[in-house]
């Protein structure tokens, strides 16, 4: 019986990439069903496997969004405000960015 030939994909990184955005994505609608329920314990239980992905080597994404800002007060899901002698980055202050 001769070997079945199976075609090399050209890009051996596409399944790992298609994994990671699906993870992504299930990290983000986690923070949007904490912001839907105003349960903050799912926003904690979303950064606790983003940072479970970081150590592991994986960018979890931009989750920024889904954190409260501790400068300003913007909750989850909404946008940061701008206040007198603090430095915004993208629209956000950067102690919101932090992990």
């Amino acid at each position: 019986m001769a070997a079945r030939h199976v075609p090399l994909s050209s890009d051996p990184g596409a399944p790992a990439r298609r994994n990671l955005e699906r993870a992504r994505r299930s990290i983000q609608q986690i923070h949007e069903a904490a912001v839907r329920h105003r349960d903050p314990a799912l926003h904690d239980l979303a950064d606790e496997i983003s940072e479970i992905a970081m150590t592991l080597g994986h960018d979890a994404g931009p989750v920024q969004d889904w954190r409260p800002c501790p400068v300003c007060g913007a909750q989850p899901g909404s946008h940061c405000a701008r206040l007198p002698g603090h430095e915004m980055v993208n629209d956000m202050h950067p102690e919101r960015t932090s992990l």
